[in-house]
């Protein structure tokens, strides 16, 4: 099974689950949506990438009433859950597709919250939007950056030296592109008028193993595991633990980078 295939089935097992623990991402199509709409406010065609749930759909319904909405996402269970979300009625024309393959065209706006970090040719597919967006269109995402999880990469390298373990698991994040990374694409596609920024965003779970269960509802683990022994689960914990946990809870960043950019 190919990499695409593995983050697509992940997900897809935790289509019902995934609302419950996903309240970053929440935010972040909040605010990219809050950014969006001061940029263009009133957009007649909208591609969403990665819709999931449905969250910033819903969004987007209300914020462009009159807009045509298209939803794409690669596996057809979360389309699914999507469609409940609005309603069977909800006027979204509903796409199940690789979000790397755009074919149609002419959108004001390309939107997505929390998917482009799983992409494997950026470059190639933002030069893709570019094509597929409409004269003076906007290209506007949020993505998370590979300081994402640099607690839990750090004690797990550590929990990985102390049960010699080697190579230690690596977590997806670490081969996440940075903000210089989706820069240099976005100018390489031949954007304009590109607003970037990054934020630090922190979480807490009171227990190393409550965050990894809300990792795994999320179906945002690694999409090629390794065997996690109980063994390596014990050094982890104590490694988190001993390295970051204060005021009884451990916290869990998340590195957010969003991006508009016009054609």
């Amino acid at each position: 099974m190919d990499l695409k295939q593995s983050i697509r089935r992940n997900f897809a097992r935790r289509a019902t689950s995934y609302d419950r623990h996903a309240g970053v991402q929440r935010l972040m199509a909040r605010s990219l949506l809050d950014k969006v709409q001061a940029e263009l406010p009133r957009p007649r065609r909208i591609l969403e990438i990665g819709c999931g749930t449905g969250y910033l759909t819903g969004l987007l319904r209300r914020s462009y009433p009159d807009a045509e909405l298209f939803a794409l996402d690669l596996d057809a269970a979360l389309i699914q859950q999507a469609r409940r979300r609005l309603g069977p009625d909800a006027p979204v024309t509903w796409l199940v597709a690789d979000g790397e393959a755009v074919h149609r065209g002419g959108f004001d706006l390309i939107i997505s919250n929390a998917t482009f970090q799983w992409f494997t040719a950026p470059g190639e597919t933002l030069k893709a939007y570019f094509r597929a967006l409409g004269p003076g269109g906007c290209l506007a995402f949020a993505t998370l950056g590979p300081q994402t999880f640099h607690e839990l990469d750090a004690a797990l390298r550590q929990a990985a030296a102390a049960v010699n373990l080697s190579p230690a698991p690596e977590i997806p994040a670490r081969r996440f592109s940075t903000l210089g990374n989706w820069e240099d694409f976005l100018e390489l596609g031949g954007y304009s008028q590109l607003r970037l920024s990054r934020e630090m965003l922190e979480a807490h779970f009171p227990t190393v193993p409550e965050f990894l269960r809300a990792l795994k509802a999320m179906g945002a683990g690694n999409p090629r595991p390794r065997p996690f022994t109980p063994r390596l689960l014990n050094a982890l914990i104590r490694a988190y633990d001993a390295n970051f946990r204060q005021n009884g809870t451990i916290p869990v960043t998340y590195e957010i980078i969003r991006a508009l950019a016009r054609k």
